[in-house]
């Protein structure tokens, strides 16, 4: 089966059988909860929201992450005892007779030294004017292996990033649904944090429920 990054999602729909869902109550509740930001993280967020403002047309792929991405992530802290966040790693999931599989960007798994039960994906990180692909259908594929490989009916959260703009998107079951962008040159990227430490909130209630 051919990898992640060479997906559409009229190829993940049709060969899943999954279901876009205009409204989706598991997305509307990561949505809507937004957490409180200390003082610091305000300051943060204005600093990484201006540089973001005067380069976002200018950084390549790998610019974006060192100098604006993963100083947000890092601030949010994805490590915790429990549960750790992986840099292209690779995973994959038999099915059927193939292996469905390919290298993910940025996951946040359970695990320390490799990851096993994966639970929320960062996909792309691309230019918004120089996107490779499908990016949604690229995530969603990844997120549809991770649902195959922990085979326990949880939902499976997602984000994939083209420049400015952040796309949450949940899967539960066969039925997915997404947000729509969250501009991260403007006040939404106060939102795009909150939702990123909402996002810890429901992986320890996923993990104390297991």
């Amino acid at each position: 089966m051919k990898p992640f990054s060479r997906w559409t999602i009229a190829e993940v729909e049709e060969q899943f059988n999954l279901k876009f869902c205009k409204h989706h109550a598991i997305l509307e509740e990561w949505l809507n909860a937004p957490a409180a930001l200390a003082p610091a993280e305000e300051l943060l967020l204005q600093e990484l929201c201006g540089k973001l403002q005067d380069h976002v047309w200018d950084w390549n792929e790998g610019e974006l992450k060192g100098k604006f991405i993963f100083p947000l992530l890092a601030a949010v802290n994805f490590d915790e005892e429990q549960y750790q966040s992986f840099i292209e790693r690779e995973i994959s999931v038999k099915i059927e007779n193939d292996t469905l599989g390919g290298t993910v960007d940025f996951f946040v798994a359970s695990g320390k030294r490799y990851p096993k039960h994966p639970y929320f994906f960062i996909h792309e990180f691309k230019k918004e004017h120089d996107s490779s692909g499908d990016p949604l259908g690229q995530l969603l594929v990844t997120m549809t292996a991770a649902q195959k490989l922990n085979h326990d009916g949880k939902p499976v959260y997602g984000c994939y990033v083209m420049g400015r703009l952040w796309f949450f998107v949940v899967l539960q079951e066969n039925d997915y649904a997404g947000s729509l962008a969250y501009d991260a040159t403007k006040e939404d990227i106060k939102d795009i944090f909150s939702i990123l430490k909402k996002t810890k909130e429901i992986i320890a209630n996923l993990i104390l429920a297991a």
